[in-house]
């Protein structure tokens, strides 16, 4: 699309954006929005408020990116001010203002702009994400030595929407480009291939975009599990991914399924896909939540707003346990709750933000005792030998270490007030029943699956 005018730009993308996300989203984020200017590089859009901002950049990067490479306006950068702070610039994009933020995400920049905070130092590890980010790293640290001992090559993560998949992939890329400048990387989204090899397949040549992608060094192939429906597009990936590896370049994957679930992909590519090392990433448990929300309070744009409490941060990592894009999600709508009616963040503005995301009372707590009671059905004991009896035998348990792990993920309570729950049990002996329980789910498959089944059907 060329065109210098910002109104129409800025009217495309809202008709792309209208598309990607749900309709109150786009109402409560997208349609205060306009566009204030255009310099031929940079759109400035104005938006309501400092928290609006904060949203935008930090919760719709993603969608922002995706449209943008859609609608054939890949290099233009976008640019957020706060209405009413100050007059837009001439020149935005070599303007310094408090006020405008134009993303930092360099013109020449092989990673989408808005997902500058996708740093290797910036991941939050956890027990869930210690094997992903542990290769990410290796990735990096091993780059250049020909006498690794681990293949890791592609490096497979895979793991459910919003857990950080993307930020390791990203600050892979971002930590080989600080090591060697020139090197050549290339972020690619499935959808967004089948796009431009549409395009090419119109145009009856597509050979050009396959050596585009094959001359790379590092090549960052996102959300491969949409792949299944595309048989082109399948064909092409395969041949670069095989050219890549081939020459030893170096390749990163994300799905949300390990490759051997990958439904509709053709063998050789699911092959491809297992050739190096397989890492997933699993939901953070609450003490990771709570120092991922911290970390998040770090970022230069919660410098001049209010303190968020300790009570306000611990609600928020009890409630926000699905992916850590909804933990920061609420946190944000949290700071922009507080902004918007002029008052510190506190716990009752934390129970609306979380009321106004999701439909549900926060008030509407769960009790411990359901917590084992369905516990004790799950694992087919009786109610009263989870709680009271004392004994080491497995049947009974490892039941009652699940019912401790939940009753800590699902539950304010302390270690003291679960162990007292359990017969006057030691708070050290609840500590380590729930680290048995996390250690046990990193390295059994099914019995993850069992524990957050049954965490699913109790809240």
């Amino acid at each position: 699309m060329q065109t210098n005018d910002p109104h129409a730009l800025w009217e495309t993308l809202r008709k792309g954006l209208s598309s990607h996300l749900p309709e109150r989203t786009f109402h409560d984020w997208i349609e205060p929005c306009k566009a204030v200017n255009f310099d031929g590089t940079t759109l400035l859009i104005q938006v309501p408020s400092p928290s609006a901002r904060i949203w935008i950049e930090q919760q719709l990067a993603e969608e922002f990116h995706d449209v943008l490479v859609q609608c054939d306006l890949a290099n233009l950068r976008l640019g957020f001010m706060v209405a009413g702070d100050a007059k837009a610039p001439a020149q935005p994009a070599k303007t310094k203002s408090t006020h405008a933020a134009v993303q930092e995400t360099p013109l020449d920049s092989p990673f989408p702009q808005g997902f500058h905070r996708y740093t290797l130092d910036r991941f939050v590890v956890g027990p869930s994400s210690q094997l992903a980010f542990a290769a990410a790293n290796a990735v990096v640290e091993s780059h250049g030595k020909p006498n690794s001992t681990l293949n890791m090559n592609p490096l497979f993560i895979y793991g459910g929407s919003g857990l950080g998949k993307t930020h390791l992939m990203i600050g892979i890329g971002k930590g080989l480009l600080a090591k060697a400048p020139n090197l050549r990387v290339a972020y690619l989204k499935v959808d967004n291939f089948f796009n431009e090899l549409t395009i090419a397949i119109r145009a009856k040549n597509t050979e050009p975009m396959r050596k585009k992608y094959q001359q790379n060094d590092l090549l960052l192939l996102d959300d491969v599990q949409t792949l299944g429906k595309m048989e082109r597009t399948q064909e092409e990936i395969f041949y670069i991914l095989e050219y890549l590896l081939q020459y030893g370049k170096q390749i990163v994957i994300t799905s949300d399924k390990p490759p051997q679930r990958l439904e509709g992909l053709h063998d050789r590519l699911i092959t491809r896909c297992k050739w190096g090392l397989t890492a997933d990433i699993q939901p953070p448990d609450f003490e990771t939540r709570v120092a991922i929300l911290r970390k998040k309070l770090d970022d230069e744009v919660f410098k001049d707003l209010p303190e968020v409490p300790e009570d306000v941060i611990t609600f928020i990592a009890h409630k926000a346990k699905g992916s850590v894009r909804d933990l920061e999600g609420l946190l944000t709508r949290v700071v922009f709750q507080s902004s918007f009616l002029g008052v510190s963040p506190s716990l009752g503005v934390a129970q609306e933000a979380f009321l106004g995301q999701t439909g549900s009372e926060a008030t509407a707590s769960i009790s411990m005792e359901r917590i084992c009671r369905m516990t004790a059905e799950t694992f087919n004991i009786s109610f009263n030998d989870l709680m009271k009896k004392k004994t080491r035998q497995q049947v009974i348990l490892l039941p009652r270490q699940v019912a401790m792990y939940l009753s800590r993920e699902l539950t304010a309570a302390s270690f003291t007030e679960i162990g007292n729950s359990f017969n006057g049990m030691h708070h050290s002996t609840v500590m380590n029943a729930i680290e048995s329980v996390k250690n046990r789910m990193q390295k059994d498959a099914d019995f993850h699956k069992l524990v957050h089944s049954l965490l699913n059907s109790i809240q």
